[in-house]
């Protein structure tokens, strides 16, 4: 076991504690898992073993929040549109995976994300309007389909079109629920296609899964008490820390 994909006992409760704090900050807020993982288990483990084991988790974590939500059906029949863009967006964007910087891209989403979080500081009514609901939602899943291919980092996209549609709480996390497990099952097949992902590597990856279950039930036990202003608050305070956290990955990479 202490050889195991080269990962000793502290390399290994490092890593589920990592999941485990990834699961949590998605239970309270509904998205956030893969860029939390993404941060802190290089310090652990190799990136491209991170990549692999985040493709597994996600579909699992997604499928829970999902079922449980108790609005699958309303969240299908009101957001397919992104879903249909999502499906569109990730085989393009898997196109372009080596005629892109992902480092760029990244930045580029960063300083999105900060520029939102900036304008709904200033002026907390910016919204999408209703009858553009369902284009703007297939413009959504379009791109944050091929911004995901290329760098795994789309979840802020959703959750910008879902805070500017003014989705409450329970719909926002369900709906979250729905794009990420369409995307990871997507991520997660592809990874294995080009072997970035093989069966040692998903075995470790279902270690993980029991963690990060654990985590997404203490968030959302927690996260379903705030009132809807203060979760609109946490969630866009979380999307700030992430966008800096994008422009300081891109920053210290150059």
């Amino acid at each position: 076991m202490s050889a195991w994909l080269g990962l000793g006992p502290a390399e290994m409760l490092g890593l589920l504690l990592v999941y485990f704090i990834g699961g949590l900050v998605k239970g309270g807020s509904g998205f956030g898992l893969p860029l939390v993982t993404i941060s802190m288990s290089p310090f652990i483990v190799p990136i491209d073993l991170a990549l692999a084991v985040n493709a597994v988790v996600l579909p699992f974590a997604n499928v829970y929040q999902y079922g449980r939500s108790g609005l699958a059906k309303a969240t299908l029949m009101r957001f397919w549109p992104i879903l249909l863009g999502l499906l569109l967006g990730v085989p393009i964007g898997a196109l372009f995976v080596n005629a892109i910087e992902p480092a760029a891209l990244t930045m580029a989403l960063g300083l999105f994300i900060l520029a939102f979080v900036g304008l709904s500081v200033v002026n907390p009514r910016i919204a999408v309007p209703g009858d553009l609901e369902r284009p703007a939602g297939a413009a959504t899943g379009f791109i944050a389909g091929i911004v995901g291919a290329l760098t795994t980092a789309n979840g802020p996209l959703f959750v910008i079109y879902l805070v500017g549609r003014g989705v409450e709480r329970q719909m926002m996390v369900a709906t979250l629920g729905l794009c990420f497990l369409v995307f990871g099952v997507l991520v997660s097949g592809s990874f294995w296609a080009i072997g970035l992902l093989d069966a040692q590597r998903f075995l470790l990856a279902l270690l993980c899964v029991a963690p990060v279950l654990v985590g997404v039930w203490a968030g959302d036990a927690w996260g379903a008490r705030l009132p809807q202003a203060t979760f609109r608050r946490f969630i866009l305070v979380l999307l700030f820390l992430l966008g800096a956290n994008m422009l300081a990955r891109t920053a210290f990479a150059m």
